[in-house]
């Protein structure tokens, strides 16, 4: 079984130009916005480069400043999309731990002036004694309907700023 094999997506179209959608999925400074349950732990004055870190931190009332479990993550690639040439904007991490190891991104593909489709990705597996096959599954179950969620929130956060 490859590591592809227990990769996660959750895919949404919106009604925004590939520009807005990417400008808010690819800066983790929006992330908590629309992904419940998140916090941005590490300040950032600008939005992301190839090369930058930055930890979320995720769990019941982190947004009040209750502890949660920290995800560090590294910007590997970032390319943004362009609805004149039909390119599809991509990002992708390499998440360090502590508690998850793996990869994730986003992938905005233009469908028209105004239209999008966002797919949001991960392959990621718990860091520990336990083997990544074994993780994988269970964390991808987990991911998925957070994935889900997040992209309704932001669905209706960008509507909102189009209303």
């Amino acid at each position: 079984m490859s590591a592809k094999d227990h990769r996660v997506a959750v895919g949404r179209e919106l009604p925004v130009d590939a520009s807005v959608a990417f400008a808010w999925v690819a800066d983790p400074r929006t992330h908590p916005r629309f992904i419940p349950l998140t916090r941005m732990a590490t300040p950032a004055v600008r939005g992301p480069d190839v090369g930058d870190r930055f930890t979320m931190v995720s769990g019941p009332f982190v947004g009040r400043g209750a502890p949660g479990f920290p995800d560090r993550m590294v910007v590997d690639s970032l390319e943004r999309p362009s609805t004149a040439t039909g390119r599809v904007g991509s990002t992708t991490v390499r998440k360090l731990g502590p508690v998850l190891l793996g990869d994730a991104g986003f992938d905005v593909e233009p469908l028209g002036p105004g239209r999008c489709r966002v797919v949001w990705w991960e392959d990621a597996y718990l860091a520990g004694p336990l083997p990544r096959r074994v993780t994988a599954p269970l964390v991808g179950l987990a991911l998925r309907g957070m994935m889900h969620v997040s992209l309704g929130r932001l669905a209706e956060r960008l509507a909102h700023r189009t209303a």
